[in-house]
């Protein structure tokens, strides 16, 4: 029996709507986005009465097990105290089809906000009005942006030195890793204020849609270093192109 993303999503659905610990079910990622393909996971938030996160991961691992048997089943934690994260994937699906499931305890307070691209989601059900959105706070995200720019501006050339040192002493992983510390994840964190500033901190998440074709074959080639003597070359090449870009924010 072949089982699609679909099927786990309704009978997670069908399951918890009627239980009365459970306020509302939704999803992230591909789902929100209408991006779906056969390497997408399936991001899934359930907000349930505080006290009751454990019982509730327990039904869903138990839900899925109607399904199929688990072969992987694993919570890690999660960087918000009210949230608990586990990751479940059932035997013989597709390995990319990893079911992501974030218990989130009612009284945290949280929203989406409007203007972001990221922030979609597709909601299953919500039953106490638990997923609300708000307008950007457009004067404090500007200054935040400045702020960011400013520290960039101020840092990017300063800690390369860290990077040269690797590079003059012929230390390539040394090197390697200073360069991705201290070039590239500034020039990313700039280009994406250039081009898609609510996701700024996303790193290289999505940095395939978010930034131009053209910038993106540049940065592509920038992380293509195979020597201290590419990653001096690339290094040059990166700082043309950081100062470039700051004129422009």
């Amino acid at each position: 029996m072949k089982i699609d993303r679909d099927q786990i999503i309704n009978k997670i659905n069908d399951e918890l709507k009627d239980n009365p610990y459970v306020f509302a079910f939704w999803l992230e990622g591909a789902d929100a986005h209408n991006t779906v393909d056969k390497f997408s996971d399936i991001d899934i938030w359930i907000d349930v009465k505080d006290g009751h996160e454990k019982k509730i991961i327990g039904q869903v691992r138990s839900i899925l097990s109607k399904i199929t048997q688990l072969d992987f089943d694993h919570e890690i934690e999660h960087p918000h105290p009210k949230i608990r994260q586990t990751f479940f994937h059932l035997k013989d699906t597709s390995e990319f089809l990893i079911i992501d499931t974030c218990i989130q305890s009612h009284s945290r307070e949280f929203w989406y906000t409007k203007e972001p691209a990221d922030e979609k989601v597709k909601i299953l059900f919500d039953k106490s009005n638990v997923i609300s959105f708000r307008d950007l706070d457009k004067i404090e995200f500007q200054n935040s942006q400045k702020t960011s720019i400013a520290e960039l501006k101020k840092t990017f050339l300063f800690f390369q030195a860290w990077v040269m040192k690797g590079v003059n002493r012929d230390n390539f992983l040394e090197a390697l890793s200073y360069y991705h510390s201290f070039i590239l994840e500034p020039l990313v964190e700039l280009l994406r204020i250039r081009y898609q500033p609510t996701k700024q901190k996303f790193g290289l998440k999505h940095i395939e849609r978010d930034i131009p074709n053209d910038v993106l074959k540049i940065l592509e080639n920038l992380y293509k270093v195979n020597s201290t003597e590419e990653i001096n070359t690339m290094a040059q090449k990166a700082n043309k192109l950081f100062f470039e870009v700051l004129d422009e924010v």
